[in-house]
């Protein structure tokens, strides 16, 4: 009944003021009969922070969100309206004013959110938006309405802060005497080692599927030391197996792309491949075809040869230069002292003939460093490293997965990583290994108990778009 009195008001309004507008003129006026929302903007929100001060009390303060900031789409055929990027936490969306336009000055209503009255439009009346709300469009000749519904999303988890939940439990992966992650595009694979032989485990990104055993398509087992001799470059594998360097995008079809009597495969940038060898570090720029010996600029026998990590990192200043990050142990036998990480980088300037020597992190006066742990595993993460590792080797005598390290200058200081934190939920066990996947999503797949955590670091959105209009 509503509706039909709103609908009967608006046309005789329109009839009265055109009627008086054109007095005694015979002209037959024609009211439009369709209606729609052709434009929908917010105006400024408040929004309210809390933050911590350095003694752990909360402190709330007010600032002010730009609503037209934050573009609204308008989908004509499912009737929906609604921001793409969501209003930053704390946005207070429960009193928005917000500027709405329409097909041919077609009359907004919106439903109450407690009965089915409709009240017209105002731009200067406060709405509430903590809920979905409905909104429609009469046309003027009071012949049709099209519905609408409005969703006004703001993000849900505090920025800043780093969530994690266990995605699995995968027997696999609990039973592994070694384990490594690695993600190649929208798959990340994870090679295990029973002390025999090797097993490689794959999952696809935005599928339902779970991880997957993957048979490969050579005669011979996969090595029991693949986990260790595994890289990423361009979007695939390239293991050392067999004195074979072989490449696959899919963990089951392998290609045989070049031969390597070395020690290791270590690490991989844009452009090359690198190995670990007697002498030092090979470097291959042909996916394993041919190598040649890279310049060290200290001594050989202060390179890890194992628990190796590596990380590529973009330069922040300049595109074409990336730095190569390795991270791993001397041997426990013949260095039992150690009580720190050996850590060596590189820069490369790609697409470039210039060849930049490995140079050593000498740490030894460095407070802030990477100790030596069992099965150290890092990944590169928001700009910089992230570093985690199981109990202490030789000298150093750190527990297992007490912390997260953080290196933001290639390796030199080494942080405690504040921005993520570990599972609190986390089980202590040596073999683990940290993955980043293509959406910045860290995942730590875990030996022992199995268990497979997926985490990601909450934050505002940085897109910042106008009003839409059709």
């Amino acid at each position: 009944m509503t509706r039909k009195l709103l609908a009967f008001a608006v046309m005789l309004s329109a009839v009265f003021t055109l009627t008086s507008c054109l007095g005694d003129d015979d002209s037959e006026i024609v009211y439009p009969g369709d209606a729609a929302i052709t434009s929908f903007a917010l105006g400024n929100l408040k929004c309210y922070v809390t933050t911590t001060s350095s003694k752990g009390s909360d402190s709330t303060y007010t600032t002010t969100v730009t609503g037209t900031n934050y573009r609204f789409s308008i989908d004509q055929v499912n009737r929906q309206i609604y921001n793409v990027d969501s209003l930053p936490y704390g946005t207070d969306v429960a009193h928005v004013l917000c500027t709405i336009g329409s097909k041919n000055s077609s009359t907004v209503v919106i439903k109450n959110t407690t009965d089915d009255n409709l009240v017209r439009y105002v731009s200067s009346d406060s709405i509430d938006f903590s809920v979905p709300r409905q909104m429609s469009a009469y046309s003027l000749d009071g012949s049709t309405h099209v519905d609408y519904t409005v969703k006004v999303n703001v993000c849900q988890e505090k920025p800043d802060t780093f969530f994690w939940h266990v995605t699995s439990v995968e027997q696999d992966f609990a039973q592994a005497e070694h384990l490594k992650g690695f993600a190649c595009g929208n798959q990340l694979f994870v090679i295990t080692s029973d002390g025999e032989q090797g097993h490689i485990f794959k999952k696809t990104l935005g599928t339902d599927e779970g991880w997957q055993p993957v048979s490969w398509d050579l005669k011979q087992i996969v090595p029991a030391d693949a986990y260790q001799n595994t890289v990423v470059r361009d979007s695939a594998l390239f293991m050392l197996a067999g004195g074979q360097i072989l490449r696959s995008q899919d963990g089951e079809h392998w290609a045989v792309t070049g031969r390597l009597g070395a020690r290791q495969l270590i690490a991989a940038s844009t452009e090359y491949l690198f190995a670990l060898s007697g002498g030092g570090i090979l470097r291959s720029s042909d996916n394993g075809a041919t190598w040649s010996l890279d310049a060290i600029d200290a001594n050989a026998d202060l390179l890890p040869t194992r628990d190796i990590s590596y990380c590529c990192i973009p330069s922040r200043i300049n595109p074409e230069v990336e730095n190569v990050v390795i991270m791993g142990s001397r041997s426990a036998e013949d260095y039992f002292d150690d009580t720190r990480a050996q850590v060596w980088n590189k820069m490369i300037e790609i697409a470039s003939d210039d060849n930049e020597p490995w140079m050593y992190v000498n740490n030894e006066l460095n407070a802030y460093f990477l100790p030596r742990l069992n099965s150290l595993t890092a990944v590169s993460y928001h700009g910089g490293i992230v570093a985690l590792g199981g109990s202490g080797i030789g000298a150093c005598t750190d527990a297992a997965h007490t912390r997260l390290y953080y290196s933001n200058d290639g390796g030199i200081f080494w942080n405690k990583e504040s921005s993520v934190t570990l599972p609190s939920a986390l089980e202590s066990n040596d073999v683990m290994s940290l993955i980043v996947d293509s959406e910045s999503n860290l995942w730590l797949i875990c030996g022992g108990s199995g268990q497979v955590w997926s985490g990601h670091l909450t934050g505002t959105s940085s897109k910042y778009q106008t009003a839409f209009t059709e």
